[in-house]
């Protein structure tokens, strides 16, 4: 690609590199090591044959929580079979746009939709060798919830956290519509169509903001969400078993090239095409 720009450079405008979508996972592992989650329980006065019963009171509070942000936001909590009926083919992330739009939201949560997924939890049974009950983890399915805001910073973007411990959470967000904003508040003009934006003015500046987006204290922003929606995290804390540990799931990063002419693009299409086709498999 680099020696294409060199041989083109005359056609091109410029450049601009930048995140896209990017899935953060956030994750209690505190609970994780063995007899974690015991020690978790045992440090309330659970014991381990009422696992069952403190964890569906766990789930319930949750599920309390989230309606009362729902309520509060005078936004719908839907079951995602349940809600209107989405075009064919449409994500949750655009039946949500659509409805932020329908409703005139534009700043706050949209809705909350809860999906069954696959899940990693816990449970507890007996240990045939020592002859004693032990929480173990364990592959299964709950409910998760996906909370859709309008945030003034980034956009669009979903909080989804899963309703039974250890309350595993995801956040979604769109590197391109936090660019969009950040050109808006100043003034730095552009077009955009769909995930898309192009006919950037000062392409320079604009490459500085998106190296600042790399570069923020991700880690205290994701806590300020993950705290927002999980109402047990004072009481892990309390107990000396931290907060989340913060992954990157899934990151798009993209060069985009910008030509002076469309008929410079045009032209040199089927050479892109070919250049793309070419590159080895890895």
């Amino acid at each position: 690609m680099n020696t294409f720009m060199s041989i083109h450079q005359d056609a091109i405008l410029g450049t601009l590199s930048t995140f896209d979508r990017v899935i953060f996972k956030g994750y209690l592992t505190g609970l994780f090591p063995s007899g974690a989650f015991s020690r978790y329980l045992s440090k309330q006065g659970v014991l381990l044959k009422d696992f069952s019963s403190y964890v569906t009171e766990a789930t319930q509070a949750l599920k309390a929580h989230l309606q009362h942000l729902a309520d509060e936001a005078g936004r719908p909590l839907l079951y995602l079979a349940s809600p209107p009926k989405r075009a064919k083919g449409e994500t949750k992330e655009e039946w949500a746009r659509g409805m932020a739009a329908e409703a005139g939201v534009t700043e706050g949560l949209v809705c909350i939709l809860s999906v069954l997924e696959t899940c990693m939890s816990f449970e507890v049974r007996g240990n045939p060798e020592t002859h004693k009950l032990e929480a173990v983890r364990k592959l299964r399915k709950c409910l998760h919830y996906y909370l859709y805001y309008l945030d003034p910073e980034f956009g669009l973007l979903h909080i989804r956290i899963q309703s039974w411990f250890p309350f595993n959470v995801q956040i979604y967000i769109n590197g391109r519509e936090w660019l969009a904003r950040q050109l808006d508040q100043r003034g730095i003009a552009y077009q955009r169509f769909d995930n898309k934006l192009f006919q950037i003015a000062k392409l320079d500046t604009v490459q500085a903001l998106c190296d600042k987006f790399a570069r923020r204290r991700w880690p205290r922003l994701l806590n300020a969400f993950a705290r927002r929606v999980n109402p047990h995290l004072p009481t892990l804390r309390r107990l000396g078993f931290g907060g989340y540990y913060w992954v990157i799931d899934q990151a798009e990063y993209a060069t985009d090239v910008f030509f002076r002419d469309p008929a410079d693009l045009d032209a040199l299409f089927p050479s892109l095409v070919e250049l793309v086709n070419d590159r080895p498999e890895r």
